[in-house]
């Protein structure tokens, strides 16, 4: 069962579909390798204790690994908590139906998150591009119903050019919410 704590109330909220006693209970994940990012100890503790992230052991996180694209996706189904109807299978020839990430996959595919590198492919194992990120960010919180303003701009972006024409209308829309703010030296770096 997921939960989600609510500022506003100051209690957890989850629902339920029969009437019981519950308890409040986090599991601890402690990962051994992150003394070199002691900043992001307690996020990346909380993300794995809701099973948003899952390391690549019980004791190891890797936190300079590069993210592949399957694991954004598995992380992002997870983290907005994303739901399909159930039945959904993936059509990508390059994935297995016993990949790890195959459920959170078929989910992004079936609400139009997930479409592809083209030729039925979908890369898993490839390192994500910042605008697939940016993708994949803005049409998964249109598939949560939480929409982002719409007209931003990337012109205070130098590397703005360098926006493949499928990430523009999402990179823009990142940027007017104030998702995304670029790298630093007036750079997205997209790619």
């Amino acid at each position: 069962m997921n939960s989600r704590y609510d500022a506003a109330s100051a209690a957890m909220v989850f629902t339920t579909t029969h009437l019981s006693a519950f308890a409040v209970a986090a599991p601890s994940h402690r990962f051994g390798d992150l003394q070199r990012v002691a900043w992001a100890n307690d996020a990346i503790d909380a993300m794995a204790a809701r099973d948003v992230i899952r390391g690549v052991s019980e004791t190891r996180y890797e936190p300079h690994a590069e993210v592949t694209r399957a694991d954004f996706i598995a992380l992002l189904v997870r983290a907005l908590e994303l739901r399909g109807s159930g039945s959904a299978t993936v059509a990508f020839s390059d994935v297995s139906s016993s990949a790890y990430y195959y459920d959170e996959l078929a989910i992004a595919s079936e609400l139009g998150i997930a479409r592809g590198t083209g030729d039925g492919r979908f890369e898993p194992t490839l390192a994500i591009s910042r605008q697939d990120v940016m993708t994949l960010v803005q049409r998964a919180l249109a598939a949560a119903d939480r929409e982002l303003p719409a007209g931003g701009s990337l012109d205070r972006f130098a590397d703005q050019a360098e926006v493949a024409a499928y990430a523009r209308e999402s990179a823009a829309a990142l940027v007017a919410a104030g998702i995304v703010q670029g790298v630093g030296d007036g750079k997205l770096e997209p790619r």
